[in-house]
């Protein structure tokens, strides 16, 4: 419990989310907004809303927060911006000719970007007002969102910091990579570095421009949190940060949830009344692909059937191969992509699968194992990253680059259903014992925000400190 003498902190927390979209990070926020209304002591929080979104995060705010919307908003890597190919020699070369004024070749590439994006419908009816010249609007449209788009980079620390001083802010927590300028202190989570295990997985400069991103954020903050040692000492490797600045929180699912189902016959309608469960989105690193070469070998090789239920976004570059493969392949029956769901009827489909498979080639921590646990499901996943470090001795583990590997631990768990009982029973157990509830997870990083800020620590929280640092 928290000294009552102890000078109380503000803390702004970026929140630019929507909370119905179902993804890792968005899960472990609002489970952490959850955790933290309930903490004692008087903290206070400010959100900092995505604009157009702000609204859906009300019924995660509690009476020791508030929200704001935050003037400015991300964009993750945009190749035709930020990429190599961006520009071709020709160009850049150009650009170098012109000297002080090279950047009208960044501005004019930047209007590139947007030459597919469709017009509004409000440009549209005025390109119907110029009649012959309406050919003249859509040029004049790309180039409008090329300067809109240039007017609003990420703001300058001496703004963002005006703002968050005016509303008495003292740290900042990013609880994703991406971040803004600021000269406050600030606790970052990374989650993992993808970028530097599985380069090839993403577009051409990509990885690259990632590098930068995580590399400054750990570099520039006060305190880095993982919900993992492993990443953990990734993150020292990689950047060289100093153990003392990287506090290990372990996460769970959100918990205001968990007891909300959706009835059977509407949640599991058209599937198999046998499956397996994989939520996760079509992103290449969750290894989608060598799942259903292992699947196909299953069937080919040994007679054996698995039907596959997939949730999460699949609006990826991936998608398409992952539809192409499952057509060569002829798993059109077999695996079935149900896209994002809501939350009740992810949990009933947790609560009626007959595993959890989970083939990630990376994962910073791999919240779907621990909700899977959470629902008694058994889990069968990839031993890559940190992914033994979560599930201990409670999943069946197989070597995600290996299709053959896969395709034995399937076999396995297909033709012995007793090793299914067993990681029934271990999963809900390693939660107990292992990881920290929600109110110890409000403390831990209430701890962190304290110290990243300066602020004095009560004995139970220097201690507190030290495990998380140990």
């Amino acid at each position: 419990m928290m000294n009552a003498r102890q000078p109380e902190i503000k803390v702004a927390i970026d929140s630019q989310i929507s909370p119905k979209t179902a993804g890792g990070t968005e899960t472990a926020l609002l489970g952490l907004l959850l955790a933290l209304q309930g903490l004692s002591g008087g903290e206070r929080f400010l959100l900092l809303g995505l604009k157009g979104y702000d609204h859906e995060l009300t019924p995660f705010i509690g009476a020791n927060m508030e929200k704001i919307v935050w003037p400015d908003s991300y964009r993750w890597f945009d190749p035709a911006i930020d990429g190599k190919e961006s520009k071709s020699i020709r160009w850049r070369r150009f650009q170098s000719m012109l000297g002080p004024i090279g950047g009208v070749v960044d501005l004019y590439h930047r209007c590139l970007a947007y030459k597919n994006t469709p017009m509004t419908p409000k440009a549209i009816r005025i390109a119907q007002w110029f009649g012959p010249l309406k050919s003249l609007v859509p040029p004049a449209y790309r180039l409008f969102r090329g300067i809109h788009q240039e007017a609003n980079r990420p703001m300058l620390a001496a703004n963002a910091d005006r703002l968050l001083k005016a509303q008495g802010v003292s740290v900042v927590h990013f609880p994703y990579p991406l971040h803004f300028e600021t000269r406050l202190p600030f606790v970052y989570e990374p989650w993992g570095l993808p970028h530097h295990h599985q380069a090839e997985c993403f577009r051409p400069g990509e990885a690259a421009w990632m590098d930068r991103l995580f590399g400054h954020g750990c570099r520039e903050a006060a305190m880095v949190v993982t919900a993992t040692r492993w990443v953990k000492r990734d993150i020292i490797a990689k950047y060289g940060i100093a153990e003392e600045r990287i506090a290990v929180i372990p996460r769970l699912p959100r918990v205001d949830s968990a007891g909300r189902f959706m009835p059977d016959e509407e949640a599991l309608a058209g599937l198999p009344t046998s499956f397996a469960l994989f939520p996760s989105a079509t992103w290449v690193t969750k290894n989608h692909i060598r799942l259903i070469r292992a699947i196909a070998a299953l069937r080919d090789k040994h007679g054996v059937r698995l039907d596959l239920v997939c949730t999460g976004r699949t609006d990826t570059p991936e998608s398409h191969k992952i539809e192409d493969e499952i057509r060569l392949r002829g798993l059109q029956d077999q695996i079935r992509f149900l896209g994002v769901v809501p939350v009740e009827r992810l949990n009933t489909l947790f609560r009626r699968a007959n595993f959890l498979i989970h083939p990630s080639i990376f994962e910073g921590l791999g919240l779907p194992l621990l909700e899977a646990f959470y629902h008694g499901l058994p889990v069968v996943a990839s031993r890559a990253a940190c992914i033994p470090e979560t599930v201990g001795d409670a999943a069946l583990l197989f070597n995600p680059f290996d299709e053959a590997d896969i395709c034995r631990v399937l076999l396995d768990v297909m033709q012995k259903p007793g090793l299914l009982d067993i990681l029934r029973e271990r999963g809900p157990r390693r939660l107990a014992e292992d990881y920290p509830d929600s109110a110890t997870v409000a403390q831990m990083f209430n701890t962190v925000y304290r110290h990243a800020c300066g602020a004095p620590l009560s004995g139970e929280q220097a201690i507190l400190l030290a495990e998380m640092l140990g």
